[in-house]
């Protein structure tokens, strides 16, 4: 409603102190009419939260801002930026999220806030530029625009979620390089890290497609990653792997659980007071590993979630998953409430909740007593109960569906958890002194591991009828969809004839509509 529809903020200020007045006024009645009335303490409540949602949603609008760079702006002014990540190399030129810092004019200098988007053109002036430092420049700001295409990615939008309206494309001569450099020291070291890892992932790993892939793998970097083969992944509907998501952050727990429990064993943190060393220690490095991924919707997602299931081990406290789901949304919405409309963000969380809901029922389906089978079987209805929920959305973001996800998702996950796990064993035998011998070996043994699997990708691609492409459908059908997988399960599940009436009536209204609009398109 904020976004949408842009009221004054002193309504939302206003309904936000009504509703605590009216709460206070509600809770000091006697208590017969609170239980009487005990639905306008849920209205209060209810209407509480929405007001701080639209405040929240205002307030990290960057725009708004006292001192956001729109406000001081005009075309011809000097302005001076900052980098805030290396350079990524693009086709033509060098691209860079730059956080503005001073605006001036022919009168004053103001210091303000906001970011914009740097393009330099190719060239050995400007490859030397990294994170930190200080240019100047008065080449005039554009805004940012959509490439045109009709229903296509709304870019311009997405910018202006990460608080980006304009950007600016620069050549040598056009900017000046101050001396020094702005940087933040953890922000540096994160970096740091980063670039070391890539760089033994370079170094061992012969190949520059396998290496790219690698390094998407392991810490999302994906500056250089072959765009055809990520299109592959895409078409397959295996790109999930890619993404830094729960697969990555639950490895990452499970090694440091394996570290931590030769300790557990000896009794040095069964103590009261030692237990929550294992807490710190495995917390520390779930949110590092977070951090050096990029710190994305999904990774932060699984982090979160994580970190809840470890504090409520140590406090031997038994939570339902959907509260822990639920929280961890909760509380990544109130750091960026934009993240609602991030596709990765509302992925990840569908794929969880289907995973939650589904999995044990499809599992119970089938029952096979050879372990092989039994696990093979496992991993596909895991594979299943992610589509349920996931398969609505990437239908209406992607619009195509890949026909033979169970067979991709059966070779590539355990396949892409092997080689992520390889990975964690490349990097320490390389920082290791008395084993780095041992490195180059097995960045071989990761080539062959990462080159099997995009061959089985690019051959699962060229297969006849591999995807359903130019599938088309609007936000009512998507909920439409919803509605009557909601309906669906509550009928298999609960036996509930209701459900099974609300599906049917959800894909006729569906239905309808797909006729509708074929309809109007051949008028047209």
């Amino acid at each position: 409603m904020e976004w949408y529809c842009d009221p004054p903020l002193a309504l939302w200020w206003g309904l936000l102190l009504f509703c605590i007045g009216g709460l206070i006024v509600f809770n000091g009645r006697f208590s017969y009419r609170q239980f009487r009335f005990v639905w306008v303490n849920g209205v209060f409540i209810t209407t509480l939260f929405f007001a701080l949602g639209a405040l929240l949603c205002w307030y990290r609008n960057a725009a708004h801002g006292p001192y956001h760079l729109s406000k001081y702006y005009h075309t011809g002014d000097t302005v001076w930026v900052v980098p805030e990540a290396p350079l990524s190399e693009k086709e033509n030129s060098f691209k860079v999220i730059a956080s503005v810092q001073q605006v001036s004019d022919a009168h004053a200098t103001h210091v303000v806030t906001g970011t914009v988007i740097l393009y330099l053109k190719k060239d050995s002036t400007f490859r030397r530029l990294g994170y930190g430092d200080q240019l100047v420049f008065n080449q005039p700001l554009q805004p940012i625009r959509n490439a045109g295409v009709p229903g296509g990615f709304d870019y311009r939008r997405y910018a202006a979620m990460q608080g980006i309206y304009q950007q600016v494309y620069l050549k040598p001569g056009e900017c000046v390089v101050l001396p020094g450099k702005n940087i933040h020291r953890f922000k540096r070291w994160l970096l740091n890290t980063r670039e070391k890892v890539t760089g033994i992932l370079r170094r061992y790993i012969p190949g520059q497609e396998e290496a790219g892939l690698a390094e998407a793998l392991l810490i999302g970097y994906k500056d250089d990653l072959d765009k055809t083969l990520l299109q592959s992944y895409t078409n397959t509907g295996v790109v999930h792997i890619i993404a830094i998501s729960g697969l990555h952050v639950g490895l990452i727990y499970w090694l440091l659980s394996l570290l931590i429990k030769p300790l557990t064993i000896g009794g040095m943190l069964n103590a009261k007071k030692l237990r929550w060393l294992k807490v710190i220690i495995i917390l520390t490095g779930l949110w590092l590993f977070a951090l050096l991924a990029g710190g994305g919707p999904s990774v932060l997602r699984s982090a979160l979630m994580f970190s809840c299931m470890v504090v409520g081990e140590q406090f031997f406290t038994k939570t339902s998953v959907f509260n822990t789901l639920a929280a961890s949304a909760f509380i990544l919405l109130c750091i960026d409430p934009f993240w609602c409309w991030d596709v990765g963000f509302q992925l990840s969380y569908m794929a969880v909740l289907s995973i939650v809901v589904f999995m044990k029922p499809i599992y119970n389906l089938l029952f096979f007593q050879n372990k092989l089978l039994d696990g093979i079987w496992k991993l596909n209805a895991l594979t299943l109960a992610a589509q349920v929920l996931t398969v609505p959305l990437s239908i209406y973001y992607f619009h195509r569906f890949p026909n033979y996800f169970l067979i991709t998702n059966c070779i590539a996950v355990p396949l892409s958890t092997l080689i992520v796990l390889e990975e964690i064993i490349l990097c320490a035998l390389a920082l290791l002194p008395f084993a780095h011998r041992l490195a180059a070996p097995a960045g071989m043994v990761l080539q062959a591991c990462i080159r099997g699997m995009n061959r089985f990708i690019n051959h699962m691609e060229r297969m006849p009828l591999a995807s359903w492409n130019g599938l088309q459908i609007n936000t009512l059908q998507l909920l439409l969809l919803y509605a009557a997988i909601t309906g669906i399960a509550c009928w298999l599940m609960i036996k509930s004839n209701t459900g099974l009436l609300a599906a049917l009536c959800s894909l006729l209204g569906f239905g309808v509509i797909r006729m509708i609009s074929h309809f109007v398109v051949n008028l047209s």
